[in-house]
């Protein structure tokens, strides 16, 4: 270990305001890895402060005056490694990921070309949900230099970059790297009136500079987090109208698109007309753009609809598309990836397609073996086959694969399916 940090100075950095519950998980990771842990505090009124001293982290004190990037340049300014790893509270690496982030950047070339030189290490951001699994996967750059000409831009939602101008160089470390994040919960941004918070910082912002549209995208977020779908539709419509690269930032931009179509997706009262739908999905750049949610949600909404033909083509092309997804959006279909093959199982029963109906619904009980509905739908298939003298050995050893004959739970639930569609009790399988 000591010789890891001879090789690669790592500042851990953050900034916090009444994170008790948080900030001993977020330092842990780097304990024994990193040269200095540096911890900003923007006013806590809970014990804090006392943990992360008695961690043995740097503890300054920043006013906090309504502008993320400003508290986050001062911690910058106070760390002394080569590189910062800039994680929020609620936010943390696994052992293995702190381990192999050392491992990276001690083996990075200080003294290469100016195209070699790298300036940051992109890493997977994972948000875990009230269960602690994953629900949405994007990208986050907060590995960076620890160089003058890099500063956060933005009072919020702030992005990295250089202060000149210019492209910084990236190393793309998503598939070895992944930042988990609790802070979007539900239950816990409420208790902390974030998203109170943020509406009001962003409406502020929108004020400042109202030929900027980009705000509004990060608006219907905040307004969503605070149950006002209503409020999140317009705000998403205003980032719509926007020019993608000129008044709105082209990630943005589509990002307001897909979060509509999925508004639009659980509540078909918001969506008013097909026309309308179909509208914003051009807008969003169907039916070229790569973002897998776009189909997915889209492929939702006709399921709704019972247009399950349309649905059928839209989820089955998300799910093409999110194994090749190389984009910086968040993906809500990676955290659903079980939920979207059980719908493509129902919609390929209504479609009468029982082989796929079988390939999804073994792939979403995979996800959640407890789904009677897919299991019920498989016995059917099978039945059926059976009694046509159709081979259904190896269907029958897929699906008890997924299943532990050693649970009793597993095997009420089996049986219980069994009855419910009225296989042979004498079934050799």
């Amino acid at each position: 270990m000591q010789d890891r940090m001879k090789k690669a100075r790592l500042s851990q950095c953050m900034i916090v305001k009444n994170e008790e519950e948080n900030i001993r998980r977020a330092l842990s990771w780097g304990k024994g890895r990193v040269c200095e842990q540096i911890v900003v505090d923007t006013g806590s009124t809970d014990r804090t402060v006392e943990i992360a001293k008695e961690m043995g982290a740097k503890v300054y004190h920043f006013k906090w005056r309504e502008d993320f990037s400003a508290a986050k340049n001062y911690a910058i300014e106070q760390a002394s490694g080569d590189w910062i790893a800039f994680l929020d509270a609620d936010e943390y690496f696994s052992e293995k990921d702190a381990d192999q982030l050392m491992d990276i950047l001690s083996g990075l070339d200080d003294h290469g070309s100016e195209e070699a030189f790298v300036h940051f290490i992109r890493c997977s951001w994972v948000q875990l949900g009230e269960d602690g699994q994953p629900f949405s996967v994007s990208v986050q750059d907060r590995i960076f230099r620890n160089i003058l000409q890099i500063r956060y831009h933005g009072r919020i939602h702030e992005q990295i970059g250089l202060t000149g101008g210019g492209e910084m160089n990236c190393r793309d470390e998503q598939r070895r790297l992944s930042i988990l994040h609790t802070g979007y919960v539900p239950s816990i941004m409420k208790a902390k009136g974030k998203w109170q918070r943020n509406v009001e910082m962003l409406l502020k912002e929108i004020e400042e500079n109202p030929n900027d549209l980009t705000p509004y995208a990060y608006l219907g977020d905040a307004y969503i987090g605070m149950g006002e779908m209503g409020m999140a539709v317009q705000a998403y419509e205003k980032a719509l109208t926007g020019i993608p690269g000129d008044t709105v930032s082209r990630s943005r931009h589509e990002s307001a698109g897909k979060n509509l179509l999925r508004l639009y997706a659980y509540d078909l009262s918001l969506a008013g007309t097909d026309g309308k739908v179909e509208e914003t999905a051009s807008r969003t750049g169907y039916p070229a753009v790569e973002n897998p949610d776009v189909y997915y949600y889209l492929g939702l909404y006709h399921m709704r609809r019972q247009d399950f033909s349309r649905a059928h083509d839209e989820i089955r092309r998300s799910l093409d598309l999110l194994d090749v997804y190389c984009g910086v959006d968040d993906i809500y279909l990676r955290g659903e990836q079980g939920k979207a093959c059980a719908a493509m199982a129902v919609i390929c029963r209504r479609l009468g397609l029982p082989a796929e109906e079988l390939y999804y619904a073994v792939l979403a009980l995979r996800a959640d073996r407890y789904q009677d509905d897919l299991l019920c739908g498989i016995l059917r298939i099978l039945k059926k086959d059976d009694a046509s003298g159709q081979r259904t050995a190896g269907a029958w050893q897929l699906l008890l694969g997924i299943y532990d004959r050693e649970s009793r739970k597993d095997l009420l639930f089996l049986a219980k399916c069994i009855k419910t569609v009225g296989y042979p009790s004498d079934n050799k399988q």
